[in-house]
């Protein structure tokens, strides 16, 4: 299916958002253009019933469906994709939790607790995160890894840990990142979501594809349906119990990015966005039209070239990263979304490249992404510049060749120390030419920022009051995950976690 966006003008109008602010929203949720006519169900044409809707068929929609299906609840997931699974598919697949059997049989951590979880994860929040969301997650994983595998048959193989943060405290860290069988950095998210989508199947919950809902239908101020676009005809979906957005985030919406996350609209915009074409945040536009509230998010950012500082048993070859000025300003070791969050503060605030520095020395690092031949093809390619000395290496990039030169021989001294005035802890060698850089390219697997919600899964308005009969999970809420991604299984677990929350919450809701 073709890619779809919405027009800026669009977005503005539907969800009021910009400059005016969201507070601007509240007054176009009591009376929303999305209001059933003449504020009569009964005045509808309803194409279909159920008791649950679900907007999405990624890893939160199969798994909120699963869920309500479990608890006995008629269930419609419409996907506006062919298939099942979203950008979910392009993951690995791996999942963060603490205190598990998994963790104990695989990991040193026999004493870790889900409270020091929710410890690390609120501290990678910065302040910026809504604390019952997050207990609630970090508390309520380990029952869903056992669900998963108890349930759903996945088989956990291993389990590893997420890089360092330079604030963070060594005892809130520890390996968490659950991979099943044919998940991990090679393997598939796509196993996840097949195998929950088998189990909500099995339980009677319907998936109809490249079926694209396009508004939501309210009476009284409650959601009771929706309308979509199946074969080219408009249908409508009356929801007895519930209508659940687990639609993803504005990730391929670079209309809705530039307003609401600045980002991903740089990703979008200049650097490579991985996510499925269909992400293009329907289920955040839909809600915002009724007044829902937005919480703000980071980014999903990665070096896709090196995968530096992704995987804690990786450690970062010797290599540094500077801007325009030629200088460092990050810990390059740090948890790879940390430090790609960095990289697009520093290129949007010197409006240039930033670049990865290192020397023929690093090619012999055991964990270097290149090999001397591997490196010189790069060079042949453009995709690496090289240089005999620092000078040469910033006039060829356009960056200050004596900033560059003071950061080499900054870092060499500090090497020898033994110190790091940003806190690194891998890689600290000394660095000799001939030298090498990499213009960094952030890799994107989404956005991070949705509606707000309550632990329920309940989207809440501008206000702070409950829009009755519409959910939110997934990357599609917010409030979980804040401004730049916390590490590897993060997301998953949370659209495994919220999906099940939201599906269970909508099926118990009176019809």
């Amino acid at each position: 299916m073709a890619k779809k966006s919405i027009s800026r003008r669009d977005f503005l109008k539907g969800a009021a958002a910009s400059t005016l602010g969201l507070a601007a929203v509240g007054m176009l949720g009591g009376c929303s253009s999305e209001e059933t006519p003449k504020s009569s169900a009964s005045s509808i044409q309803w194409t279909k019933e159920t008791d649950v809707l679900i907007v999405g068929a990624g890893g939160t929609g199969v798994c909120a469906a699963a869920a309500a299906a479990e608890a006995g609840a008629k269930v419609l997931v419409l996907e506006k994709a062919g298939i099942a699974g979203g950008t979910t598919n392009l993951s690995g697949g791996v999942m963060q939790a603490a205190g598990t059997t998994y963790q104990k049989q695989f990991t040193q951590y026999q004493d870790d607790t889900p409270e020091k979880h929710f410890e690390c994860w609120m501290a990678e929040g910065e302040g910026q995160l809504d604390e019952a969301l997050v207990k609630d997650l970090a508390l309520g994983a380990p029952e869903d890894i056992e669900w998963l595998a108890s349930t759903c048959g996945l088989k956990w193989t291993s389990v590893y840990g997420h890089c360092h943060v330079p604030y963070l405290k060594d005892e809130v860290l520890a390996d968490r990142i659950h991979v099943y069988e044919g998940g991990g950095a090679s393997g598939s998210g796509g196993i996840y979501v097949q195998a929950v989508l088998k189990v909500a199947e099995g339980l009677g919950a319907v998936v109809e594809y490249e079926t694209e809902v396009t508004r939501l239908i309210t009476e009284n101020g409650k959601v009771i349906g929706a309308e979509a676009t199946q074969n080219g005809q408009t249908i409508t979906i009356k929801a007895n119990r519930g209508v659940i957005l687990a639609a993803a985030s504005v990730d391929q919406n670079a209309d809705m990015a530039k307003e609401l996350n600045p980002q991903q609209y740089w990703d979008d915009t200049t650097q490579i966005c991985l996510c499925v074409a269909t992400d293009t945040g329907d289920g955040i536009r839909m809600g915002m039209e009724l007044g829902a509230a937005y919480v703000s998010g980071g980014t999903i950012d990665f070096c896709g070239k090196t995968g530096a500082a992704t995987d804690n048993r990786n450690p970062l070859f010797p290599s540094f990263i500077v801007n325009q000025a030629g200088r460092r300003f990050v810990c390059e070791d740090a948890t790879y979304a940390y430090h790609y969050r960095a990289i697009y503060q520093q290129e949007m605030q010197l409006q240039g490249p930033t670049y990865m520095i290192f020397g023929t020395s690093s090619l012999d690092a055991p964990t270097s992404p290149w090999t001397a031949e591997t490196a010189a093809k790069d060079v042949e390619d453009g995709v690496l510049i090289m240089a005999e000395t620092l000078e040469d290496l910033a006039g060829k990039l356009g960056i200050d060749a004596a900033g560059l030169v003071r950061t080499m021989r900054d870092w060499n001294e500090d090497v020898a120390a033994g110190t790091d005035p940003f806190g690194r802890k891998d890689g600290l060698e000394p660095l000799s030419g001939p030298f090498y850089a990499y213009k960094n390219t952030s890799y994107n697997l989404g956005a991070l920022g949705g509606l707000k919600i309550t632990t329920d899964c309940e989207v809440v308005d501008v206000n702070g009051k409950v829009i009755e009969g519409l959910y939110a999970a997934g990357l599609n809420a917010g409030g979980w995950v804040g401004p730049y991604y916390p590490g590897s299984g993060t997301a998953v677990i949370g659209t495994c976690h919220f999906g099940r929350k939201a599906g269970a919450a909508a099926a118990k809701r009176s019809a």
